[in-house]
């Protein structure tokens, strides 16, 4: 059985080494193939094999050793061990650095094991030698596997660890006692658990708090790679503790001090970014800007105030210190964004990185909104930055079904959330943001139902917080001006759209005079009268937070003003401009500017329906001048955003039959004649195309029909290849998820009728992916398929046009779960067909290697679909071989983390053993006879499917 001690070296060693070297991994295109391999080889850590440790511990009594092991899983030893493995990542030799960490470790240790002196250096020489040995070599192996240098951090870095070491040395000396320290940690724990515990529904008139928990839904993180995709965390702590400094930048209303919040209560419920439990130190910036602004507090003195002020706390001399130079406190800076006082901000931002430079072990979070960050940053050498995502569906879902059951009298088994949830799915930018969904929730609960109209539901968002928020809290607050106030906004956020852009904003003396000049028009005679209006009007709105906020300063010191959200300028903004157009050409002369640089476009959206509503056939005749423009314009990208817009006014207008069919027409010859200059559309930054061709999809349920009769008529009007018929082929995917199932189904019916209506087959001789799409739909034998292009024709991607919502189709990923597409109630036994025809050819059957893999956590029912989404995941498989070639002999890759099949991480261990796994039989009776076998000699390594790229 392996010694506890031993196991508790290696383990803490191994994880040290995987933090200090995590954050120079963070980046990059393989940034998170790294950080998964360095987890996984930290959690393999081994015990080097020194006699040493064994010789020291032979003399020591079993309540002495239990002592060492409690001590092994504090927080001070994890702090040592990480500080010995950042010394590995230190140029040079750092012997004085590393005789701080020696000597501390025997004065941490001394406080846990009462052993005669002599024996007590022998003990922590030989557990400082072993966590040294194991460390230094994991950071070795790590750095060597990651390209990753060892002057990746900067001087300053290096020089702020080895400053705390020296202090945390000088601290151990003067403390002979720690009880007093883990008393007040406990205490302030407790008392952050109770403060923090409870939250009210946002957006509701009761001061009912339910438990956190209750009502919490966790939002993700999203770190930007350079030179890859983003990756998300959906848990604060994980990234931590990869990182231990992060910047969070989100939205107003995103949830980002929620997110502080949740991270202050986890730590004091003893789940923080270590082992071993940690205190929550939770700075609110805006109220800690006011003590360093009157008399220059430090944040430590700050801290130790408000553990007394706040919590009841009293903090003993030196407490807050010890904790946060043994990795034993967890900052969280809330609200960086909410010092508007630029140079206060940058003040603030200098006390926050000199906190961090002296506390490099703690671990620290700091909150601010994404808009004006960049005014005043942090060092990114020091800060990690991630981005708070939107909702998606799933933590919509989540959060309506927890706003609806803890908000009174609305207890009805969930009814009421699945009924606002459906009605509410047509405005998922509004229901991506924590904020706006709340107040939609507020809205359904009184009012019963979301209109579909987009116009209307905005209205009714922008006059429930106008008119009912603050009546709704008991508030009661006199407005400036009886009439007119709303208008006054209109013209208000109109002019801020047009001066400073859509994240911009005006001072408060230009909001002020803004408003003078417009009232002196409209209401008042003389400028006295108008100017105390427009003060009061300002002050109005500043005051409703929801409506306008401080984003900054200028260079003068002066407040900026802008819009919360980004719905209540644009529906104010359109409001207007309808009240200064007179008629659809009016109104396009005001919006064409706008359309084609793609700028206003949710603005010019809401101002064609609010003309429409006020004069018959505007929407019509405004489409037609777009459609009339986008003709006679050179420039491609222009006549993209004029027909794009146009295409996506049909999912909110129903427009006439011959304007529906004017516009589906140009947007297939337009999208044709961009993908036949061979640009990738995808990379386009607006991605115009991909987002008209959904609002065709969107379009009227009247109009549906001769949407498709235009463009099926358009393909057939020329000899068309396969890159153009696919666009008759592929609607169902320009469906995007928040409609509802009947769209998606209607279009997957179209699709198959459409099959037969275009020269499909004729193509299917000549182009492997036409070939591939008629195998889907059932109008050609796998056989001929392979007859004519091979047994690669069932891996052939490309299958739906660049503008899809999806790409990397192949045959074997589509039959594995056809969901409502091609020949959906035929795919059981087109997979069978499939898969017959391709075990009977000879391997390889691809060259080149498949450029993705696709993992499940299920099989699918049927044995043919299961056996297809196999192949699509071996043929993944063996490009994952060549990506992990110069790994550590026999080393097995780790599924855990990523959620595959059991099956999948049987073949996949059995695949690089080259022996076959008995334990895979249970799975003989999920498949075909012939095809498991075919399995079996996979997995010993008899043949492959797919060649190395270039061979």
């Amino acid at each position: 059985m392996p010694d506890p001690i031993t196991t508790s070296i290696a383990a803490a060693a191994g994880k040290a080494a995987g933090r200090a070297v995590g954050p120079l991994v963070l980046g990059g295109a393989r940034s998170q193939l790294e950080r998964r391999a360095i987890k996984k080889r930290s959690a393999q850590a081994q015990f080097n094999g020194s006699d040493e440790v064994n010789d020291a511990l032979a003399g020591i009594s079993a309540f002495d050793r239990e002592n060492i092991l409690s001590f092994m899983n504090s927080g001070e030893f994890e702090n040592l061990c990480f500080e010995i493995a950042v010394a590995g990542c230190m140029p040079g030799s750092p012997e004085a650095h590393l005789d701080e960490l020696k000597n501390t470790l025997e004065l941490s240790l001394r406080r846990y094991v009462g052993v005669e002196d002599r024996n007590m250096k022998l003990v922590c020489q030989a557990l400082f030698s072993e966590v040294a040995a194991i460390s230094w070599r994991e950071v070795n192996r790590h750095q060597m596997e990651s390209g990753v240098s060892k002057r990746s951090f900067t001087p300053e870095i290096i020089s702020a660890h080895i400053a705390s070491v020296a202090r945390n040395a000088q601290l151990h000396r003067k403390i002979a006692d720690l009880s007093e320290i883990d008393q007040f940690a406990k205490r302030l724990s407790q008392q952050c658990a109770r403060v923090h515990g409870r939250i009210r529904p946002a957006q509701t008139e009761s001061g009912a708090r339910v438990p956190f928990a209750q009502l919490y839904v966790p939002t993700n993180l999203a770190v930007n790679n350079k030179g890859s995709d983003a990756e998300e965390f959906s848990d604060v702590r994980v990234l931590l503790r990869q990182v231990s400094r992060l910047v969070v930048l989100g939205d107003p209303g995103g949830g980002k001090t929620t997110l502080a919040l949740k991270l202050t209560l986890d730590v004091a419920r003893g789940m923080g970014t270590g082992s071993a439990p940690q205190t929550p130190l939770r700075v609110v910036l805006r109220d800690y800007a006011v003590h360093y602004r009157f008399n220059q507090q430090s944040i430590i003195e700050y801290l130790e105030k408000q553990c007394k002020a706040d919590y009841s706390t009293p903090a003993p001399k030196g407490a807050i210190e010890y904790l946060l130079l043994n990795g034993r406190g967890v900052v969280i800076f809330d609200g960086l964004d909410e010092l508007t006082d630029t140079s206060l901000r940058t003040a603030i931002v200098d006390a926050v990185e000199a906190f961090t430079h002296s506390y490099p072990s703690a671990s620290i979070l700091v909150t601010s909104r994404r808009v004006g960050y960049e005014m005043a940053p942090l060092d990114e050498n020091l800060f990690t930055t991630a981005s708070l995502s939107p909702f998606n569906s799933v933590q919509q879902n989540e959060y309506v079904k927890k706003w609806f059951a803890h908000v009174k009298a609305s207890a009805d088994d969930g009814h009421t959330a699945r009924r606002f949830l459906a009605e509410a799915a047509h405005a998922k930018d509004l229901t991506s943001n924590p904020l706006m969904l709340g107040l939609m929730c507020a809205l359904y609960r009184g009012e019963g139902y979301i209109p579909r109209n987009r116009p209307d539901l905005y209205r009714r968002c922008s006059e429930f917080l106008f008119e009912r928020w603050d009546a709704s809290r008991g508030i009661t607050v006199a407005q400036p001006f009886e009439r007119g106030i709303q208008f006054a906004m209109f013209s208000l956020a109109l002019s801020m759209l047009r001066n400073s852009g859509e994240t911009g904003g005006m001072t408060e003396r230009e909001l002020i005079r803004y408003t003078s000049d417009y009232l002196l028009d409209q209401q008042f005679e003389d400028r006295d009268s108008s100017d105390a209006a427009a003060d009061a009007f300002v002050k109005y709105c500043r005051g409703r937070a929801w409506v306008l906020t401080d984003v900054g300063t200028n260079p003068d010191g002066e407040r900026i003003y802008s819009f919360t959200h980004r719905t209540f300028l644009e529906y104010f903004s359109a409001r207007q401009l309808v009240r200064e157009s007179g008629d659809a050409e009016s109104l396009y002369r005001d919006l064409r500017t706008h359309l084609v640089n793609e700028s206003w476009d949710v603005t010019s959206q809401l101002a064609i329906q609010f003309l429409d509503e006020r004069l018959d056939d505007a929407a019509n005749k405004f489409v037609g001048l777009a459609l009339e423009d986008a003709e006679q314009i050179s420039a491609v990208w222009e006549k993209v955003a004029l027909v794009s817009f146009c295409a996506r006014l049909l999912e909110f207008i129903t427009l006439r039959p011959a304007v529906v069919r004017a516009t589906v027409s140009a947007l297939y010859h337009i999208t044709v004649m961009v993908q036949s200059s061979e640009r990738d559309l995808r990379r386009q930054p607006s991605g115009a195309l991909s987002a008209a061709w959904s609002g065709l999809v969107l379009c009227a349920p009247e109009t549906r029909t001769v949407a498709n009769d235009e463009l099926l008529k358009s393909i057939n009007s020329a000899a068309s290849q396969y890159d153009e018929v696919r666009y008759a082929l592929s609607l169902a995917e320009f469906v995007p998820n928040y409609s509802d199932a009947s769209v998606r189904r209607f279009w997957a019916e179209q699709e198959r009728k459409n099959a037969l209506d275009v020269p499909l087959l004729n193509l299917a001789q000549e182009d492997a992916r036409a070939a591939a799409v008629a195998v889907l739909f059932g109008l050609l034998s796998a056989s001929d398929a392979v007859g004519w292009h091979g047994p690669s024709v069932m891996t052939v991607q490309d299958l739906l046009p660049p503008v899809a919502r999806r790409d990397a189709h192949t045959v074997l990923s589509e039959l594995t779960y056809p969901r409502f597409r091609w020949a959906y109630d035929q795919a059981e036994v087109i997979a069978g067909d499939v898969v017959g025809t391709l075990l009977q050819v000879t391997t390889p059957w691809m060259h080149g290697r498949q450029n993705f893999i696709r993992y499940s956590m299920s099989l699918p029912d049927g044995k043919d679909s299961a056996a297809c989404g196999i192949l699509d995941w071996m043929l993944g498989r063996e490009m994952e071989e060549d990506m992990r070639e110069g790994a550590d002999e026999g080393e097995e890759d780790d599924f855990s983390d990523i959620g595959s099949h059991d099956l999948y991480q049987r073949v996949a261990r059995a695949r690089v053993a080259k022996v076959y796994d008995s334990r895979i039989d249970r799975y003989r009776d999920k498949l075909r006879p012939e095809f498991f076998t075919f399995l079996v000699g996979w997995c010993r390594g008899e043949f492959s499917l797919s060649t190395p790229d270039g061979d």
